[in-house]
């Protein structure tokens, strides 16, 4: 019978009782005692119902069948419960298998590189190598690609989706950077940004809003633009979003505007598509405003550049004082040009 911690499990029935994975009575409360606690329990706890001999008894067996896990906290020893269908996978390996497997599983969806896994289970090269083909060939484990290192093997189970941070989110591509998503993307922000920067006000050239204006686009309305216009097929999160904005910003393109202040008893978290939460400014939803390039109305010559009219010792300068024409380093410069 299949266990998790969100269905409730069949408790014991008849004389001889049924538990999961063939679990003992004790096993099962110990098993469960340590479930409710995501944090982990000292070696120390047991359920109220229990003795300290039937305790530790318990204890030994689900670590021996690999349904706890010893782990590490502020130097304290703490037991944790395993995932009773990873618990019975491990049992039926050998115990370099068990080994090499219960190490994969503790890395996660962000996985461990091959160098790494060697330290932690001490194992021969050549055993960890033939541990590893077996585990792959019965599709316990599988190895994935890193974006930032392409050249290491990195192994996680095979049921297991890689995090962003392995396969490079959104941006990447088959783990190459998108580079032509990433330019349409930003020219489909910007255009929609500068759409709601300036006034249509044909009558007035270069009209802009007032300092008060506080209806520029945030991320969290351009995620929305993007997703309703279908301009990607991928799914974005506001801190995706955030990403390019903020490039547009680097680029000189667009710059952010402060929330309106009097609306600060509104909901300003960006934490909309599951992004955005525990990020720098995530409480505030920043607008973002296009950049008007300014045209020059008049012709331009090499006038315009002489040093002169910003020098800050202008008025010593004179033909008998400290500072002249004939000893300036920069008139000197700007003659030769």
């Amino acid at each position: 019978m299949d266990v998790d911690s969100e269905t409730p499990v069949k408790k014991e029935q008849g004389q001889a009782g049924t538990t999961p994975y063939g679990l003992q009575p004790d096993e099962w409360t110990f098993y469960q005692f340590v479930q409710t606690s995501g944090k982990g329990v000292k070696l120390t706890d047991r359920p109220p119902s229990m003795s300290i001999e039937n305790a530790y008894m318990a204890m030994n067996s689900l670590l021996k069948k690999n349904a706890l896990e010893m782990m590490q906290q502020n130097g304290e020893n703490l037991l944790r419960a395993v995932d009773l269908k990873e618990a019975e996978k491990a049992s039926k390996l050998n115990e370099e298998g068990r080994l090499v497997y219960n190490t994969i599983r503790a890395a996660g969806n962000e996985g461990i590189w091959s160098k790494d896994l060697k330290k932690k289970t001490n194992l021969h090269a050549i055993v960890l190598q033939r541990t590893i083909k077996l585990l792959e060939q019965r599709q316990e484990i599988k190895a994935v690609k890193h974006v930032k290192y392409p050249t290491r093997k990195i192994y996680m189970l095979f049921n297991l989706q890689p995090s962003s941070e392995v396969t490079g989110g959104a941006w990447y591509t088959d783990q190459e950077l998108d580079t032509e998503f990433i330019d349409s993307l930003k020219t489909a922000c910007l255009k929609y940004i500068s759409a709601r920067s300036f006034p249509r006000n044909e009558d007035v050239r270069d009209a802009v809003f007032s300092a008060e204006h506080e209806h520029y686009p945030t991320a969290k309305e351009i995620r929305r633009f993007i997703t309703e216009s279908r301009i990607s097929s991928v799914e974005l999160s506001v801190k995706d979003i955030t990403s390019l904005l903020d490039i547009l910003v680097y680029d000189g393109l667009v710059e952010k505007k402060l929330p309106y202040v009097s609306g600060f008893d509104e909901d300003f978290s960006d934490d909309e598509g599951g992004a955005g939460v525990g990020d720098e400014d995530a409480a505030l939803q920043w607008g973002y405003k296009a950049v008007r390039k300014a045209s020059g109305r008049l012709p331009t010559s090499a006038f315009t550049e002489v040093p002169c009219g910003k020098c800050p010792v202008f008025s010593f300068c004179h033909e008998n004082g400290p500072v002249n024409p004939f000893n300036c380093e920069y008139f000197k410069t700007w003659l030769s040009w």
